[in-house]
Order: C-alpha cells, then sequence, then structure tokens
C-alpha cells in the first residue's frame, strides 16, 4: 500500500466512524419504542379519571377509556406471544389490540368501546386469560 492509499484509507475509515452511527440514529428516532415508553408514562399518570369501564383479575387489570386502552399486567406472563385480542358479543377473539411481553403498563389505542379482552397465545393457540366489560 503506497502512502497515498495509506492517507485515503485513513480518511475514508474517519468518514465512515461519523456517518454510519449518524445513519443509525436518524434511522432509529421515529420508531414506536422510544414514543411509546413516554406516552404510557404521561397517560398512566393522568388515567385514573374518566375511565369508562374497569374489570381485573389475578393476573390483569384492565381500563376503557374513551380513546384507548389501559392494560396494566401484575406478572410476567409464562407466554412471549401473548396477544391481546377484542372480544365480540359472541365471546370469541375479534380483532387484534396489541401485544404483551413483560410486567407493566401497556396503552392501545382503540376507536370502539370493546366489549371485552382476550389474552390468547397465538403460538401454543390457547386462551390465557378473558376479561369482560
Amino acid at each position: 500500500m503506497t502512502s497515498g492509499l495509506r492517507k485515503a484509507h485513513k480518511y475514508i475509515w474517519l468518514l465512515l466512524l461519523i456517518i454510519v452511527p449518524l445513519i443509525m440514529i436518524l434511522s432509529v428516532k421515529d420508531l414506536e419504542i422510544f414514543s411509546s415508553e413516554s406516552d404510557t408514562t404521561s397517560q398512566s399518570n393522568g388515567s385514573k379519571k374518566g375511565s369508562l369501564k374497569t374489570s381485573e383479575n389475578e393476573l390483569i387489570k384492565a381500563s376503557v377509556f374513551e380513546s384507548h386502552l389501559e392494560i396494566i399486567l401484575k406478572a410476567t406472563l409464562k407466554t412471549s406471544s401473548s396477544v391481546v385480542y377484542e372480544m365480540d358479543t359472541k365471546g370469541n377473539k375479534s380483532t387484534i389490540i396489541g401485544q404483551l411481553t413483560a410486567a407493566g403498563i401497556y396503552n392501545f389505542n382503540i376507536n370502539n368501546l370493546p366489549k371485552g379482552i382476550i389474552i390468547y397465545d397465538d403460538l401454543k393457540q390457547v386462551e390465557i386469560t378473558k376479561l369482560k366489560f
């Protein structure tokens, strides 16, 4: 490698050292992961007032508001693929609301008020729990 190639190689790697992290930051900043954390804390602080319906069992506590559904998962579930479904009038699952992973507070936007929710494991095809409002 000649001195000109070594110098070019050095400048190219220094330029890549600056550009690659910048591209990674710009591509990740608009993901929902970062916005959901701030929404969860801001909505959970003022969410005790104005809930339309609330239901609770040993695993979860769910509250329905006008525009969102708040689910408090009391303990981490044993299944990693737990999906929250809206319950129809017959008690069957109809539309997907969201997914639960670890214990915590989850807020999901809803368009209409559900009759209840079903937490279902899609991999094992097993119903975990069901709440009616």
